[in-house]
C-alpha cells in the first residue's frame, strides 16, 4: 500500500519578520556577493506587488564563480541554455524568516538573449520562456550594486526589437484564438468558445502592453500591469469587468463568447494601427 510521507527539513514561521533588502544586509547571508559585477532586486518586491509571503528575487552577474552559502535550508543547482552558450547558478534558500531565489548570471547574458533582437527587426518573438522571464526580471530590478550596469542593460533592451516582437507574437495568438471563438460557436461548442475567448482577451492585452514597453510575462499580474501601463489603452476595471466578470446575467456561454471576443477584436484593430504606425 502506498503510503506517503512529508518531512518537513525547514518549517516557515507563522509571523514573518519584515526582511532586509538592503545590499548590506544582503552581504551578511551573502558576502559572495561582494565579488559580483552588479546586483539587483527583482521580482514581485521590486515590481511592488510583494506580499508577505513573496520570494525575495536576487540577480547576480559575474564572470567567476561566486560563493553561496550551504546549509540545511537551501538548495542548489545549475542552468545551461546550450543554444545560447549559457550557464548560471540558481540558490533557493532561507534569508531570516524569509526565503531568498537568487541566480548568478554570466555578465554578458542579456547581450546573448537579444543579440537577433538587436541585430535586426525581427517579426515575432521566439524566445524562451525561461529568458523572457529573465528579460522581464531585469527590466524592474533595483540596483543594489553598479547602478551603471542596469543602466546598460536598460539601454540595450530599448535600443532592441524586442517588445515590438513580443506583441506581435501576442498579437497573432490573440487572433487565432478569435478564430477559434468563431469554429467553436460554429460547431455549437459554447463552453469552449468562452475559454477562448477569454484567452484571446488576455493575448490582445499582453500585445498591447508588451508594445507599451510592459514585458511581464506572468499572467497572474495581468491587472496590476494593466495599472501600470494606463497608455496601453485597456484599464484593470475595464478588463475585469469585460472578461474576469464572467457572464452577465441572463447571458448564455455562445452570448458571452461573442460579446468579449468583439470587445478584443475592437481593441486588436486599435492595437494594429499602432503597430503599423509605429514599426520602430
Amino acid at each position: 500500500m502506498f503510503s506517503p510521507a512529508l518531512e518537513v527539513l525547514y518549517a516557515q514561521p507563522a509571523v514573518l519578520a519584515p526582511p532586509d533588502v538592503s545590499f548590506d544586509g544582503f552581504l551578511r547571508r551573502f558576502p559572495g556577493l561582494a565579488e559580483a559585477e552588479a546586483v539587483c532586486l527583482t521580482g514581485s518586491i521590486a515590481a511592488g506587488w510583494g506580499n508577505t509571503f513573496s520570494d525575495i528575487d536576487l540577480y547576480a552577474f559575474a564572470d567567476t564563480d561566486i560563493d553561496l552559502p550551504v546549509d540545511e535550508t537551501m538548495e542548489m543547482w545549475p542552468g545551461k541554455d546550450p543554444a545560447l552558450g549559457l550557464s548560471w547558478n540558481r540558490w533557493i534558500g532561507a534569508y531570516g524568516d524569509n526565503r531568498v531565489d537568487l541566480k548568478v548570471w554570466p555578465t554578458a547574458t542579456l547581450a546573448v538573449v537579444l543579440d537577433r533582437y538587436l541585430a535586426t527587426e525581427v517579426e515575432f518573438a521566439a524566445t524562451s520562456a525561461n529568458f523572457q522571464d529573465f528579460i522581464y526580471r531585469l527590466s524592474v530590478g533595483v540596483p543594489l550594486k553598479n547602478p551603471d550596469f542596469f543602466a546598460r542593460m536598460k539601454e540595450l533592451l530599448d535600443r532592441s526589437s524586442y517588445r515590438r516582437a513580443l506583441a506581435r507574437a501576442s498579437k497573432t495568438e490573440a487572433e487565432n484564438a478569435l478564430t477559434d471563438v468563431a469554429g467553436q460557436l460554429h460547431s455549437g461548442d459554447a463552453r469552449t468558445a468562452r475559454v477562448s475567448a477569454t484567452l484571446a482577451a488576455w493575448k490582445m492585452a499582453d500585445s498591447s502592453l508588451a508594445f507599451h514597453g510592459e514585458v511581464c510575462r506572468g499572467q497572474k499580474w495581468l491587472l496590476r500591469r494593466l495599472e501600470r501601463t494606463p497608455e496601453c489603452g485597456i484599464t484593470a476595471d475595464e478588463y475585469q469587468s469585460v472578461v474576469l466578470d464572467g457572464a452577465r446575467p441572463g447571458e448564455s456561454n455562445a452570448d458571452c463568447a461573442r460579446r468579449i471576443a468583439r470587445w478584443t477584436q475592437a481593441h486588436l484593430v486599435r492595437l494594429e494601427d499602432q503597430i503599423l504606425s509605429n514599426p520602430r
